[in-house]
């Protein structure tokens, strides 16, 4: 039998890993992502949270309000309630909303009640409202976006106010300002992608790995420990029939000793001086020896099917190893290349 890899590469494993995870309850979602905040002041530059605290603007709001009356869903709806994320925006935001609600009902010709049913119920609620009560953090904000649009100083002085890691925007106006990270919703979902991949990987490691690992050992110490007992039981086989031989010899009387000496003595000479005995007794010997050989082939053939079998296995167990470790590693530098919100 030729061992063939199958083909389970790094990639599969990835994507069917994300797959998993996009359908596990959020309770379990919770459980994994507390469990890798534990021990994050140990691991990161300072990250006690795994999570992106993030400020949202209008036009990115009503634009996925657009999206879900149009399809009836949309990425906004589909992330803003994840454990990974914290969505913050100034008190602006609900002024500017419902107004925007009632111009594109209008220009679009879209149904306004589903519009702000959406709003009112499923993304406002979600949204952390903050006030902008920082003059420092305003100052800045007018100083950067100020003469280009008013109405988005709000949101660039409570991204400032609470140390967050950026806004979710398409406004030209704070995308091309360098001192401000700017996010894109896809982008914002990809980086939740990355910490659900990460908590999960750091879960197999420090608590299900171990247990996998000392299961493992102590199947193949029992493994192990049988076929010790089955050789031990033939060896023993062997030993109890020669005792039993020299037992049985010993009990003999003199005189029966004498004879099989002198029988001994005889096979032994017919054995030297007559060919044919010679041929019987090495055929005899070359018999047990080929028995020996089979025996000792078949047991090769059991343990290299047994490998066989198991190759595919470990090449799958590797893999999946690999992938879940470059997983974690790359949370880890997400979270580091992220700016650490004020407590």
């Amino acid at each position: 039998m030729t061992y063939r890899p199958i083909a389970f590469d790094f990639q599969s494993i990835d994507k069917s890993l994300e797959n998993f995870l996009k359908g596990i309850p959020r309770n379990l979602v919770l459980y994994l992502k507390q469990s890798f905040e534990q021990y994050l002041p140990t691991i990161t530059k300072g990250s006690v949270k795994l999570e992106s605290i993030l400020v949202i603007d209008s036009s990115s709001v009503i634009a996925n309000l657009i999206v879900f009356v149009k399809t009836g869903d949309s990425l906004l709806n589909k992330i803003i309630a994840d454990p990974f994320l914290q969505l913050h925006a100034p008190s602006d935001l609900e002024r500017e909303v419902e107004k925007g609600i009632e111009k594109v009902s209008k220009k679009l010709k879209l149904n306004i009640e589903l519009l702000r049913k959406n709003w009112r119920e499923n993304i406002l609620p979600k949204i952390i409202i903050d006030s902008t009560s920082h003059s420092a953090a305003i100052s800045q904000g007018y100083s950067l976006v100020g003469n280009r649009d008013e109405s988005d100083v709000p949101f660039v002085a409570l991204n400032f106010q609470l140390g967050a890691q950026g806004i979710i925007t398409k406004d030209k106006d704070m995308i091309e300002q360098p001192v401000i990270r700017t996010w894109s919703l896809l982008g914002v979902k990809k980086l939740i992608t990355v910490f659900r991949k990460g908590s999960f990987s750091f879960f197999i490691f420090s608590k299900a790995l171990p247990s996998i690992l000392k299961a493992i050992f102590y199947i193949g110490i029992a493994i192990l420990r049988v076929m010790l007992e089955i050789l031990d039981n033939i060896i023993q086989i062997f030993s109890n029939l020669a005792a039993s031989g020299i037992e049985t010899l010993s009990k003999l009387p003199d005189w029966c000793k004498i004879l099989l000496a002198f029988a001994g003595i005889a096979i032994g000479v017919i054995v030297v001086l007559n060919e044919e005995a010679r041929e019987i007794i090495a055929k005899t010997v070359g018999k047990i020896g080929e028995a020996l050989s089979r025996f000792a082939t078949d047991v090769q053939m059991i343990i290299k099917e047994m490998l066989e079998k198991i190759a595919p296995l470990a090449q799958i167990t590797l893999t999946t190893l690999s992938c879940l470790y470059a997983n974690y590693q790359k949370t880890i530098e997400q979270l580091n290349s992220l700016p650490i919100p004020f407590q």
